[in-house]
């Protein structure tokens, strides 16, 4: 225990070189806890879409292409699907805000249905329905903004030359922040004629709910080979496979973050092996007195391991709790492309930070401390510290 004061207090001694070691540490390993708590999001939404039977449609080249409205009921009259919508990106302005939640035209008679998890009261999805310029939105934003049913929502294209006059027809409850917008893809749509728009009757992408998990491959199968000699041919894939679609879009990422890992591991270990040698340097003369007095080689290279370990530990506590912190507030602020919380990514990412900061501590402390072990104590007396 009095080693543990005694460490403590070597600490406390050069408050300032202390504390910008330790921050050094921290916003390096908050960096990292950030790049791997991305990786985390995009295995926790491959893995939460796994469970479900969704299949996503779109055109061979990608978001650049258009789905006509008609393949919806083709996807939807497909063996094996039980339910298929529409649902294009708006992706409008409210007030000043450029984009403030995402924004999906879809069909309010279906939408439900490819979405059982999600959850309504009945006399709401009714009005939603029966209205064709109602919407509907997830439960956080509405609690958020304090909007309530009957809420008038003006929405300015930014994407489509039409500006959406909505009603908030509704609420729904889903299991994790969807961050959206649901309205009816027919008043988009007609606006768009209205605008003489070339982008008329694009369903944007289809998604829809497959009866069994089972029989995914073999529909996916019937609507590409149903739409492969068509003016536009389409790409089915499962909605985890449409998940994992938006990592590759940025390349070979995770190789990319190792790599940032490795040279962020490695610039500390220079950073915090200075700072220990400094302290060293300093201190020769009482490391000599504690050898002279009894202090065996053994106790000399723990305290200096000790030492570095603990400022490496402070600062990988600090780096974890504010890349949590950043993950965290990525997901209250944009939800529609962070849409998890730390808990719900739980997993060996989070530990990360602390394995690197504890080897951290011992690599950059190593030679100090064995330096000081070997120091005799003559040699250390006759030095001025």
């Amino acid at each position: 225990m009095k080693i543990l004061v005694y460490i403590w207090r070597n600490i406390r001694r050069n408050k300032v070189r202390s504390l910008l070691t330790i921050l050094s540490v921290g916003f390096s390993l908050a960096l990292m806890t950030v790049l791997y708590g991305f990786m985390a999001s995009q295995e926790t939404w491959r893995n939460d879409a796994e469970q479900t039977n969704r299949i996503v449609v779109m055109n061979i080249q990608g978001f650049t292409g258009q789905v006509p409205i008609s393949a919806v009921d083709d996807v939807a009259n497909t063996d094996g699907v039980d339910a298929a919508v529409p649902l294009a990106w708006f992706g409008g302005a409210y007030q000043d805000e450029p984009m403030p939640f995402a924004q999906f035209a879809t069909d309010p008679k279906s939408a439900f249905k490819v979405w059982p998890e999600y959850s309504i009261s009945p006399e709401e999805l009714k009005n939603w329905q029966d209205n064709r310029r109602g919407c509907v939105i997830d439960r956080r934003i509405a609690d958020e903004r304090g909007w309530k049913v009957g809420q008038q929502i003006r929405l300015r294209g930014t994407i489509y030359p039409f500006d959406l006059d909505l009603e908030l027809c509704g609420i729904f409850d889903a299991p994790k922040n969807s961050g959206s917008l649901w309205f009816n893809w027919e008043y988009l749509d007609e606006g768009l004629k209205q605008k003489n728009s070339p982008v008329t009757g694009n369903a944007g992408t289809v998604f829809a709910r497959t009866k069994s998990g089972d029989g995914i491959p073999a529909v996916v199968k019937a609507i590409d080979d149903r739409f492969g000699s068509s003016d536009t041919p389409t790409r089915t894939q499962t909605e985890a496979a449409f998940a994992q679609m938006f990592v590759d879009m940025l390349g070979n990422v995770q190789v990319l973050i190792r790599n940032i890992g490795l040279a962020v591991v490695f610039s500390l270990c220079l950073v915090t092996a200075n700072s220990m040698a400094m302290s060293m340097r300093e201190r020769v003369t009482e490391i000599a007195v504690l050898k002279a007095i009894g202090f065996p080689r053994s106790r000399i290279l723990f305290m200096i391991l000790g030492e570095s370990s603990l400022i490496a530990m402070l600062g990988g506590l600090l780096g974890v709790g504010m890349g949590c912190a950043f993950l965290q507030a990525m997901n209250a602020a944009l939800p529609q492309f962070f849409p998890f919380t730390v808990l719900e990514m739980l997993g060996p990412w989070i530990s990360y930070g602390f394995i690197v900061a504890a080897v951290l501590g011992i690599v950059s402390g190593l030679v100090p401390a064995i330096r000081a072990a070997q120091l005799s104590v003559i040699d250390g007396l006759r030095r001025i510290a």
